[in-house]
Parts: structure tokens; sequence; C-alpha cells
């Protein structure tokens, strides 16, 4: 096995440099490296098996950047980590989409209880549940996770827009959501109304406050406060509002893109 010849009239690098170096022979859980004139490198243990699949695809005399972690080890060779410039390049680009705010798909490959996994680039990405989008958020009465998986399971294959919610390449740490693009489209089809328009919505959900309905034309979701469906107000709201029903609304207020809405100030300038 290659050695690392110390050479005193050598100035060797400091640990954590980056070099160039020559592949010179792929084992099963390790990969030899030529550093000439410093002598040959490993990688080996943790950084081997990170970097396992960049590494399959090598062949000796192949050139590939490698990190200094250590310029003699027990065996007299020097400890590499390997730089993987496909991963490399991956992270640059999630940062650069994380600057710019960008949106992208993100195709699904796995799920488990905690939310969906798929690749950005090289990089492993993870969708947690809680930034999954009202449409594709598994809705399941008490939170039972069998049900939950099963209703994620049904999302592996597809593609899903997403953003970049954080990253850190230091400890491979890539979550994304689909939240965020939501909240946007939802900012931009609110910028469409104003205070005081009137607008026809479905009522979707009647609830102790009052209830929820979609804009029939943006599909975007308001709240009718329960001081303003009716006054006066009977003692069950179902008396004067069936989920499912198209009505006549007046926009009372937009802030931060959430919409309140009015029925009872509605009928008062209709008098």
């Amino acid at each position: 096995m290659p050695t690392l010849k110390k050479n005193s009239s050598l100035s060797f690098p400091a640990i954590g440099s980056l070099m160039e170096g020559t592949v010179l022979e792929k084992k099963e859980k390790s990969l030899l490296v030529d550093l000439s004139p410093y002598g040959a490198g490993i990688i080996e243990g943790p950084e081997y098996l990170e970097a396992k699949n960049y590494i399959k695809n090598l062949s000796p005399n192949d050139k590939v950047l490698v990190k200094i972690l250590d310029w003699s080890n027990e065996e007299g060779l020097i400890d590499l980590s390997l730089e993987n410039l496909e991963r490399k390049k991956s992270w640059e680009i999630i940062k650069e989409r994380k600057n710019k705010n960008e949106s992208f798909p993100f195709t699904i490959l796995e799920a488990n209880v905690g939310g969906l996994i798929g690749k950005v680039g090289d990089i492993k990405g993870f969708l947690p549940a809680s930034q999954l989008s009202t449409e594709h958020y598994p809705k399941v009465e008490e939170g039972k996770k069998t049900e939950i998986l099963e209703k994620l399971k049904l999302l592996v294959g597809q593609e899903i827009e997403v953003k970049i919610l954080d990253f850190d390449p230091t400890t491979n740490k890539l979550i994304l959501s689909e939240k965020l693009v939501e909240r946007d489209k939802i900012r931009n089809l609110v910028k469409k109304y104003s205070v005081g328009d009137i607008v026809k919505v479905v009522i979707t959900k009647i609830v102790d406050f009052g209830a929820f309905a979609k804009l029939e034309d943006t599909g975007i979701d308001g709240l009718i406060h329960l001081s303003e469906i009716a006054d006066p107000l009977p003692q069950n709201i179902n008396e004067i509002l069936k989920e499912g029903e198209t009505r006549e609304a007046k926009i009372i207020s937009i802030e931060n893109s959430r919409i309140s809405l009015s029925l009872k100030n509605l009928e008062k300038n209709k008098l």
C-alpha cells in the first residue's frame, strides 16, 4: 500500500486545504488518491460513506478534488475527504434560490409520518407535513399517524412546487416549504381586491365564531365573523347559512393577505 513519504523540502498546505489528486485504487470501503509530490491519501469511514454514490462513478486516473484532514494517519497515509463537485454545485444552486426567493419543482421520492423526501440536484431535501399547502396537507381526525402516512404516500412520485425554508451544507440540512409558495400566490391574488368590493362566495364551513367562505373567482379563503353575519343574529347560524351555498358578501378588511367579509354590511347597503 502506498505511504506518505515526507520531504523536508516540501511546504505542506494547511489542514483543510483543497487539492486536486488522481484516483489510484477504488476498494470496497476506501478510495486511494495520489497527491504527488506529497504522497498517497485515503478516503475511508464516514467520509467514504458520505461520498459513496459519487465514488461509485470514479475510475483509476480520474481527477478528484479532496480536502486534507490529517497529513499522516496510523498507516502513514494522508486522511482525506472527497469534495463532490456535483454536490458542491447543488449547494450553490440552493443558496442562490434561497437568496432570490425562487420556487422550483420538487419530485417526491419517499414519505414518512413527518413529511416527504426528495432530491434537489445531489442533495436530499425534506418537506415537513407542516409545510405542505392546504391542498396537500393530510387532514386526518385526531392526527392518527398511520392515516397521515397513507395520505402522504399518495404524493410519492408527484412534483410539488416548493421554496427553500432553511439549509445548512455543513450538516446536510435542506428543509423545503410548499406553504411559502402558496402564501405568495395568495398575496398576488389578493392584490386584485379592495375593501368595499362586493364578491360572490361559497360558504365552506360554519364554526362557532362565524363562517369560512371561498371567493368564487379565485378560490381564496375569507372569514365572515359571527358579528358580520346578520343583525339580529339568530341563536343558530345554520338558520340563515348553509355550507355549500353561494352568497354575495362585502370585503370589509384585507390584512396580511387575510380577507374579512360581511353579509350584514351588504344587507345594510341594500336597504
